[in-house]
């Protein structure tokens, strides 16, 4: 595969703009040349791990060795040079120095990242207090509208502005919470261990803090609460309960608090038994947004007798056969794609018994050559080059992720807030465009009526102005007033009108009666329709369970639809 130089330079080039940096790519059969060309004499210590991330990215298959050279322009020889292998593994030896120093930086990074994190915090407190302050000016606006005391608006507007006070308050306490978990640890760089039970986790931790084995095959007798916290070459490691012992979310979420306080997750599963359950159920967790690799332990007993042991460290072959492990990688991989979405992982094959024995008096003989077959430096050398290359990124991200899920959260909640007031304002709409239709239906069938009522009396009337006027003709003003006074009232033309009015309003009671009904009926059903909807959120991304908030409106009586000049339900 030829190599982009130009697109590798281009990217080295953007990192180091601000430092007038000149990057120059060329490669000679399996090698990468790098160099690094400025006015000023450039640190190494600092250049390196930029470089080495950013050559990750491209994923160089064909490459074997990287040589980086830093000099000044104009000047011949190279005021520093250095070499590494670029595996597919990233399998990277970096000096104990140069390891204490990434870890200092990360420790500083770590200390920036939470400072700025509280007061993005207290920002966001800003923000939710004016939010609620804007809900309760709203509210008053609301409830000044004529007739809207009739409804349940005020108490559901009280509730509202509760509900989305203490959902807000409840992630921000959450988010505190989790900083200060945080800020207890801001030196160490931490790193979670999770797997099955007899994976071999005991071993290894065993291993790593020099026990004497007493904890060795009894992970099933330890409980979901037991978390051990060791130290081990500089690094805080944090030994989960098999990942089959998470039941229920009480567990679930102190495992989350786990990952939410770690900068690199790794998982241990063993050669004797890969399954897939194990990978789905760590997949039940939160999403996880860090680096993330596996430790595949070899389980090859060598404690039986010497000659299984001088086997072992005669033929290490045997237990370490590539072919067998590259089918279990195989299956870890697609195991990983199809449950946590991860591709390219790193999985790490050591043997966890030769580690513990190789910490034993008893094998004290063969206690380097045991420690060396055990693989467990190449473990430590992943992790070394992840902080060397990445780290201070990891300790970033573990702040920024503890944001990321707060800000997620509240926007969760807060859509579905809003999202059931949209239900709920959509449902008033529409019973403003039916009370409204039966208004104007009302109108037009009592002007008809009205009409007909008029035209039929104008008749009753109209035939009986000939008659009058040639009996009346000569009868003074008044006396033809009040002749024709009796001669309407004999038609009781007010009664008639007034019956006919009240014929009206009686067909419009019965219809506002029905509309009532299927309003109520309704209501009903759009406040278990929005029960339904918020018992779909169960989780959001920080595995806390979202608080329902309760948005409802009451029922109205008949009556006040009569006098409808108060409706506005768009407010």
């Amino acid at each position: 595969m030829k190599i982009d130089t130009e697109a590798i330079a281009h990217s080295l080039n953007q990192s180091f703009t601000l430092d007038g940096i000149i990057v120059k790519v060329s490669v000679k059969n399996d090698c990468l040349k790098i160099a690094l060309e400025s006015v000023a004499v450039t640190k190494k210590d600092q250049l390196l791990p930029v470089i080495m991330r950013e050559i990750a990215n491209f994923k160089l298959t064909s490459i074997k060795t990287v040589k980086i050279y830093g000099k000044q322009i104009k000047t011949f020889d190279p005021n520093w040079y250095h070499n590494f292998d670029l595996q597919p593994e990233n399998n990277y030896e970096c000096s104990q120095s140069e390891f204490k120093e990434a870890l200092k930086n990360c420790s500083k990074t770590a200390n920036s990242a939470y400072n700025r994190s509280i007061r993005y915090a207290k920002k966001i407190e800003i923000v939710i207090t004016q939010l609620n302050s804007d809900l309760k000016a709203v509210s008053h606006e609301i409830l000044k509208i004529k007739g809207s005391e009739q409804f349940q608006f005020k108490e559901t507007l009280k509730q509202i502005q509760l509900d989305i006070k203490n959902i807000s308050e409840d992630s921000l306490e959450d988010l505190v919470i989790f900083l200060d978990k945080k800020r207890k640890h801001l030196k160490d760089f931490t790193v979670a261990l999770f797997g099955r039970t007899k994976a071999g986790k005991s071993t290894l931790r065993e291993t790593l803090t020099r026990g004497n084995g007493s904890t060795i095959g009894k992970g099933s007798q330890r409980t979901t609460r037991d978390v051990k916290e060791y130290f081990w070459q500089g690094l805080r490691l944090l030994d989960t309960p098999g990942i089959e012992a998470y039941q229920g979310n009480d567990d679930t979420n102190k495992a989350n608090d786990i990952i939410d306080q770690s900068d690199i997750v790794l998982f241990l599963t063993s050669d004797d038994s890969v399954q897939p359950g194990e990978f789905q159920a760590m997949a039940q967790l939160q999403q996880i947004n860090k680096y993330f690799a596996v430790i595949l332990n070899v389980k090859h007993d060598i404690s039986n007798n010497l000659e299984d042991l001088q086997m072992f460290i005669d033929i290490p072959e045997m237990v370490f056969d590539e072919d067998r492990l590259s089918q279990h990688k195989h299956h870890i991989q697609s195991h990983i794609q199809e449950y946590l979405h991860l591709d390219n992982v790193d999985i790490v094959p050591i043997h966890a018994q030769s580690g513990f024995l190789s910490t034993q008096a008893e094998y004290q003989e063969y206690s380097s050559q045991l420690w060396q077959l055990s693989k467990i430096e190449e473990l430590y050398s992943l992790i070394a080059y992840q902080i060397y290359t990445n780290g201070q990124d990891l300790r970033l991200s573990t702040f920024a992720d503890s944001l990321e899920y707060f800000i997620k959260s509240i926007d969760q909640k807060l859509a579905a807030a809003k999202s059931q007031l949209s239900v709920q304002l959509n449902f008033l709409e529409q019973k403003q465009r039916e009370i409204e239709k039966i208004f104007a239906e009302i109108e037009k069938e009592g002007d008809r009526k009205i009409k007909d009522k008029c035209d039929s009396l104008y008749d009753l009337i109209e035939n009986q102005i000939g008659s009058f006027v040639d009996q009346y003709s000569d009868m003074d003003i008044n006396g033809r007033q009040r002749e024709w006074k009796k001669i309407v009232n004999e038609k009781n033309i007010e009664e008639t009108m007034k019956s006919c009015i009240e014929a009206i309003f009686s067909d419009l009671g019965e219809k506002l009666k029905e509309f009532e009904q299927e309003y109520e009926y309704d209501l009903k059903n759009i406040q278990i329709d929005m029960a339904m909807n918020f018992s779909n959120i169960t989780k959001d991304d920080t595995g806390k369970l979202i608080k329902r908030v309760g948005v409802g409106i009451g029922a109205v009586g008949a009556a006040l639809f009569v006098a409808a000049n108060w409706w506005n339900p768009g407010g």
